[in-house]
């Protein structure tokens, strides 16, 4: 989790544990660290810690729990779910969707050049565990990991923070995606697949094209479920 720099703390701590929590990096039903931890982890002190949480409980997205067991653990993300809702956040998802085809298969064209046995190793493991019966969740988490493997092995800090900033901005599109869709999680696997292919054999071109495909089949299922919803993207 990156640690805050700018902005008042209290806003700085709630930006970064919502950067966390739309990564999947804390799960829904996950508790997060105590605020000392949390403290320490982003370098201010615990007064801006209560703030950040404070912002992130009035908005949903953690809910704080008493007693014994009691804490703050995160909650499944609001669905932007109204087509007013969908319309606000439409233009900001096709700029979204515009530059992650740019930038995710330029960071895996590099990464064929670049990337680690231990990090082709890493993504092996990362794609045996998207088994079918994965919990949805689960399967974000692992799917942002992934990305990120590839984009770390780009050896290019902008690109890899494009990458994990791009990922943060496109969670409320990404979770309109809901409940069993077997044909969006083969296509998903599949793609991740052939980007290890591509990235095992240091194919340059092949790793581009199956980085755009990859990312290009989920902007096809996000704009599908806004249609429905009688919201375009179009400029």
């Amino acid at each position: 989790m990156a640690r805050p720099t700018r902005m008042r703390l209290g806003e700085q701590v709630a930006s970064s544990l919502l950067a966390a929590i739309r990564l999947h990096e804390y799960l829904p039903g996950q508790r997060l660290p105590p605020e000392r931890e949390l403290a320490l982890e982003l370098g201010v002190n615990r007064t801006a810690v209560r703030e950040g949480l404070r912002w992130l409980e009035e908005r949903r997205y953690v809910e704080v729990r008493r007693g014994k067991y009691g804490g703050t653990f995160v909650l499944a993300p609001p669905l932007v779910a109204s087509p007013e809702q969908l319309r606000g956040i439409a233009g900001e998802l096709r700029q979204l969707f515009e530059f992650r085809r740019a930038i995710e298969p330029a960071a895996a064209a590099l990464a064929a050049e670049r990337i680690a046995a231990a990090e082709l190793a890493q993504l092996r493991e990362l794609h045996a565990a998207e088994t079918p019966d994965v919990a949805r969740d689960r399967r974000r988490a692992l799917d942002v990991a992934f990305h990120e493997v590839v984009a770390a092995a780009s050896r290019n800090a902008l690109l890899f923070d494009a990458v994990r900033d791009i990922r943060v901005r496109l969670a409320p599109g990404l979770d309109l995606i809901q409940g069993p869709w077997p044909e969006r999680r083969a296509e998903s696997r599949g793609g991740h697949e052939r980007l290890i292919a591509a990235l095992a054999a240091g194919d340059i071109e092949a790793a581009r094209t199956a980085m755009h495909g990859h990312v290009a089949a989920t902007e096809v299922a996000i704009r599908g479920l806004l249609a429905r919803k009688g919201v375009t993207l179009e400029p």
